[in-house]
């Protein structure tokens, strides 16, 4: 039993050591993962606002505070997480993706200055607004499951993450799980443009 926990834990050092590209990847969707977790309830009731006039609801929220704790009070606090699941699963792809991507066409498409080894702005900015909007893209299924479980209030009309993409599926087909993709990847683009473009 010793040496096989010592062969896996050897053999994950090596992977971790050689193989930069999965610690990276781990290291960014775990990071990601604990931000989002940590602000979920601001992005809940940013979206609860601004779909509350098609919810069909008889009082309307007016401010950040006041809409969380009508949440708090008609739904329960913990359904100022409701959607996270998905939320979570998105930074899996888009955050994991995006920095991958961004290093990918840094070091085997434009490239870095061969003399000075620095990534030149003009490269920077097209290098980030690609990998932003192709990781969001991919990404782009567990976005529209997010905001559908999100918008559900004390009427889900789903019973879950799965249950969610499940019957969107069955109404629009796979390609309805790309539902207003468009937006959401220039929105990730300009997003990027200003975030990855200062990553180096």
């Amino acid at each position: 039993k010793v040496k096989v926990e010592g062969y896996f834990f050897l053999r994950w050092s090596f992977i971790m050591k050689e193989e930069s590209f999965l610690l990276k990847y781990i290291l960014t969707i775990t990071s990601a993962a604990v931000a989002e977790t940590v602000t979920f309830p601001l992005d809940l009731t940013k979206t609860r606002l601004q779909v509350q006039g098609e919810l069909n609801r008889t009082k309307s929220y007016r401010g950040m505070l006041r809409t969380a704790a009508g949440i708090v009070r008609n739904e329960g606090f913990f359904k100022l997480w409701k959607g996270l699941q998905p939320a979570v699963l998105r930074h899996v792809v888009y955050s994991g993706c995006r920095m991958s991507f961004y290093e990918y066409i840094r070091d085997h498409i434009f490239k870095k200055d061969s003399n000075t080894g620095v990534y030149p702005l003009w490269k920077a900015i097209p290098t980030g607004m690609i990998a932003g909007g192709a990781a969001q893209f991919l990404a782009s299924p567990t976005d529209l499951v997010k905001i559908r479980l999100q918008t559900g209030g004390n009427a889900p009309r789903y019973k879950g993450t799965f249950d969610a993409f499940r019957a969107i599926v069955k109404e629009g087909g796979v390609i309805g799980l790309w539902k207003g993709w468009a937006p959401n990847c220039q929105r990730a683009a300009i997003v990027c443009l200003g975030d990855l473009t200062t990553y180096d």
